[in-house]
């Protein structure tokens, strides 16, 4: 079901959420079940499946990249087309999940050299969503199949592991081409950390067992989290390096004919 922060409650599939509801910079609103956001499916169970149908999901785009893509792949829909556009062709997110945590707490001084980097190295990720030939590459086919999704009864899921970095840049990229306000672009984003947030407790207290030093471990855990920081950095790197949104928005392929598609498509 949606409640009123769009979240949609799945047992197999987290982070997910319906971008519509949101007031558009044309006066009306973006349509409900028409763009879905969420974490990747590979766990997703028949009941769920069932559910997504019913929302009307017939494109899912895959955001990760090949290796992660293969190693989880998303448990297939009858009637849907599946689209991998990686944003980046190696791995540069840690993906928290059992092998990463195995590795780590196999190796200290691994996990101790990365925790130091996280912040760096984050906001290397977010710079390159902007300058990244793959990235533009992702993002430029992300809008072309929102294009090509017009009849009524379409509806795209798009996604990457944990639905939070990849995926939170191109639900921001939406949002800011529809005119949603920034502050709710933002607070949409931040949604993720209530589903991350169990996570990270759990694999921190793995962590711990390690006999790390705890200010590092809880300076260093935010890190893992969506930071607000974060997006307002790719963005101020858009303001820096094209001087206006629009003119990155024509840099992956959408002028002033494709915003008003959008706009016909998923606004009412």
């Amino acid at each position: 079901m949606i409640n009123n922060i769009h979240v949609i409650e799945l047992q197999s599939v987290g982070n997910m959420r319906d971008l519509g509801g949101f007031q558009a910079g044309n006066g009306k609103h973006i349509k409900y079940g028409k763009i879905i956001r969420s974490a990747h499916l590979h766990h997703l169970s028949e009941t769920d499946q069932i559910a997504l149908q019913a929302l009307g999901v017939n494109k899912v785009i895959d955001f990760r990249g090949l290796e992660e893509q293969q190693n989880e792949p998303d448990k297939p829909m009858p009637d849907t087309e599946y689209f991998l556009f990686p944003v980046f062709s190696s791995t540069r997110i840690p993906v928290i999940n059992e092998e990463f945590i195995k590795d780590m707490l196999h190796n200290k001084n691994s996990l101790i050299d990365l925790l130091f980097r996280q912040k760096e190295q984050m906001q290397e990720v977010y710079r390159d969503f902007v300058f990244e030939e793959s990235a533009l590459k992702a993002y430029h086919d992300f809008f072309q199949i929102l294009l090509e999704s017009d009849k009524p009864k379409d509806t795209v899921l798009f996604h990457c592991t944990a639905g939070k970095d990849r995926t939170g840049f191109a639900a921001a990229l939406f949002l800011r081409c529809m005119g949603v306000n920034m502050d709710c672009i933002i607070n949409d984003y931040l949604i993720t950390n209530g589903y991350l947030k169990k996570r990270i407790e759990e694999t921190i207290v793995k962590f711990q067992s390690l006999h790390i030093d705890d200010t590092i471990i809880q300076e260093t855990k935010k890190y893992f989290l969506a930071q607000e920081d974060y997006l307002k950095l790719s963005f101020q790197t858009i303001s820096d390096n094209y001087r206006d949104f629009q003119i990155y928005l024509k840099k992956i392929g959408i002028d002033e004919n494709a915003i008003t598609k959008l706009f016909d498509i998923y606004t009412g």
